[in-house]
């Protein structure tokens, strides 16, 4: 029986092939045929491993929905933020994070953070809530903000103010998308 061996010189990018043990007529052509077998195994690796990092995603649409302000208690203001996705790609999507910055009378009152993790079906969309808290002393300075623009309000109503949310989507494979909303932010929420 024939033993087979394989060297690789370093720097030099060669392969050795030895054939030993007793001498026989096939000796060369056995080891041949496994070095070859070797070899189409590593390529069949090599493909395979590959066949995960083909197809590009298409970015998502983000769109923000709505921006409310849902309760005041004590020294704090939780707004609520709804975002529809979209997801144009043949396969479905995860959102992995929101990193957004929610501005009112152009007073950054809070950073908004994803609720709970959304997946979006293929071709499909889904909505994803996204939460944010403030102290209500950025609140106040928002109104004097929008006191100063001149914004009046009529006794027993709640006022309007400028409101704008800018910020990136994170899916899965790192891919992350912009978006940006602005809009008035009133008692009943977005307009």
């Amino acid at each position: 029986m024939a033993s087979c061996a394989a060297t690789l010189a370093p720097g030099r990018g060669q392969v050795g092939l030895q054939c030993g043990g007793r001498a026989s007529r096939n000796a060369g052509s056995r080891c041949a045929s496994v070095l070859a077998r070797l070899a189409l195994a590593a390529a069949l690796v090599a493909v395979a491993g590959c066949a995960g990092l083909g197809t590009r995603l298409s970015p998502p649409k983000v769109d923000v929905v709505a921006v409310r302000l849902d309760r005041v208690q004590e020294s704090r203001a939780t707004f609520g933020i709804t975002v529809a996705l979209i997801n144009p790609n043949a396969e479905p999507i995860e959102v992995q994070a929101f990193d957004a910055a929610l501005a009112v009378e152009g007073e950054v009152v809070a950073t908004a953070s994803l609720v709970a993790p959304v997946r979006v079906p293929a071709n499909g969309t889904a909505n994803a809530e996204l939460a944010a808290q403030s102290g209500v002393d950025a609140l106040l300075r928002a109104g004097v903000a929008a006191m100063r623009r001149g914004v009046t309000v009529a006794p027993g109503h709640n006022p309007t103010l400028q409101y704008a949310i800018e910020g990136t989507a994170q899916f899965n494979g790192g891919l992350r998308v912009p978006f940006v909303k602005r809009g008035e932010l009133g008692g009943a929420g977005t307009r």
